[in-house]
């Protein structure tokens, strides 16, 4: 089973530092921005905001279904859901964390970076 911290790993260490604009996503995969991982009932899952989505508008709060593989290459980290694919952004940074938490999921674990 993926947790939390396999995806974080693996996105700190591939992922490239020069990243595009979430508007410039030149393959037409949705990026997701300031994202958190969260362990929701035990499954890994993406908490962000959405880019690039032809079904949502820009910037959109979301959450994904479970992660069931990441991958990696040209310095860009993309999760599988059963259904969908992303690419993971930028990740949310501690000072932008908001004072309380959503109330429509507890949060039982999350990975922060400083």
């Amino acid at each position: 089973m993926l947790t939390v911290e396999d995806i974080t790993g693996f996105f700190l260490e591939n992922a490239s530092k020069s990243s595009q604009s979430p508007i410039e996503n030149s393959q037409n995969i949705p990026i997701i921005e300031s994202w958190v991982g969260v362990e929701k009932d035990g499954r890994a899952v993406i908490q962000g905001k959405l880019f690039g989505h032809p079904q949502h508008p820009l910037g959109v709060k979301m959450m994904t279904s479970t992660i069931q593989r990441y991958f990696g290459g040209a310095g860009h980290v993309y999760v599988k859901t059963r259904n969908s694919l992303y690419e993971l952004g930028q990740p949310l940074h501690e000072l932008a964390l908001p004072v309380e938490m959503p109330d429509f999921q507890s949060m039982a674990k999350m990975t922060i970076w400083h």
